[in-house]
């Protein structure tokens, strides 16, 4: 049941632009928020864009540029960021929030809330899921889990979502997994600062990263700018559980029962699946797995390479801040979903 509107204050650095803020009440007691761009054109399906692992609204929606929001808004298509709970201005009520929270908290509860209220404010039309990362892994675990799910979307598009875990092999890299699985860490953790101290550190040194960018690829100054804004701190219990799937090469729920890479199959809803042929923390064999095992009639793979005539082979953020990804993604992304998903 959606909650109450109630408005969110906005800070005067956050470049949300005309972003209306909605809210989702979901079944266990937290309100999630919706940001959103009113299209004008009803023959085009409403939009859920769903930012990955940590990140809120400003990963996919900074400025009038590095914005697949607002590229989307442009083109006609009434836009929706999902701010997964924890993040921006999504929030627990009556206490909701106490116990933390893990990757399946996201599929039981978030991802239905968001789906229904979208649809309930859009007279009923079936919107197209579109998530980066962990943004794509969620609805393919809840798709997965809940096939019925799948009749109230009208397509999805991931992004650099792998299902895909190669276990890990270094003695060392598994001992501090093993570590992290057995130290009383704080419910949440502070990545934010730990990241966003470390990219001024790489940044004033020249030194950046190659495992989550392809560098040369990357606009590093907007993402610079945009990094203290999107990154948030991360449940103990989400990260944990991550950690267990980098050990064992599983991707499961918390409690082992529900196989979520098996579940796949069960999944009939059209698909576009994306990768970055340089994308070290997504890899294409992980994210091609998807599509592999994905039992939807209608899909398609699109990997982003020189190879494919493109500007650069992309990494796992150049697919949102590549220097031509608003030329390139972007528009690969809407192309699809209104020269196909909207005339069926």
């Amino acid at each position: 049941m959606a909650a109450p509107q109630r408005q969110a204050p906005v800070p005067e650095s956050a470049p949300t632009g005309r972003a209306r803020v909605e809210f989702a009440r979901t079944a266990d007691a937290w309100d999630i928020a919706l940001h959103r761009y009113r299209g004008q054109r009803r023959d085009l399906p409403p939009l859920i864009i769903c930012p990955g692992y940590a990140c809120n609204r400003h990963f996919v929606d900074f400025d009038e540029r590095y914005s697949l929001a607002r590229f989307c808004a442009r083109r006609g298509f009434d836009t929706w960021v999902l701010e997964l709970r924890g993040r921006g201005y999504s929030e627990a009520v009556f206490g909701g929030g106490s116990r933390g929270w893990n990757f399946d908290d996201l599929v039981r509860f978030d991802v239905p809330a968001a789906i229904a209220y979208v649809r309930g404010r859009c007279e009923e039309r079936r919107p197209v899921w579109i998530g980066h990362s962990m943004g794509g892994m969620v609805v393919y675990a809840a798709l997965g889990q809940d096939p019925e799910l799948g009749k109230s979307l009208s397509g999805l598009v991931t992004i650099a979502s792998p299902v895909g875990f190669p276990a890990v092999a270094s003695p060392l890299a598994r001992g501090l997994g093993s570590l992290l699985l057995a130290l009383p860490l704080p419910q949440r953790l502070p990545q934010r600062s730990v990241l966003v101290a470390l990219w001024s550190v790489m940044a004033h040194s020249g030194r950046f990263p190659e495992v989550g960018m392809n560098r040369r690829n990357l606009d590093q100054a907007a993402f610079g700018r945009a990094l203290p804004l999107f990154m948030c701190n991360v449940a103990r219990a989400k990260v944990q559980q991550f950690t267990r799937w980098s050990l064992t090469g599983q991707f499961r729920s918390n409690d082992g029962a529900t196989d979520y890479r098996a579940n796949l199959s069960r999944i009939t809803t059209a698909a576009l699946i994306i990768a970055g042929a340089a994308d070290q923390l997504a890899p294409p064999e992980t994210v091609g797995l998807a599509f592999d095992r994905l039992g939807s009639a209608e899909k398609l793979y699109r990997e982003f390479a020189r190879r494919q005539q493109d500007s650069a082979d992309y990494g796992h953020v150049d697919l949102i801040f590549g220097r031509r990804a608003p030329e390139e993604v972007f528009p690969t992304i809407s192309d699809w979903i209104e020269n196909g998903l909207s005339r069926r």
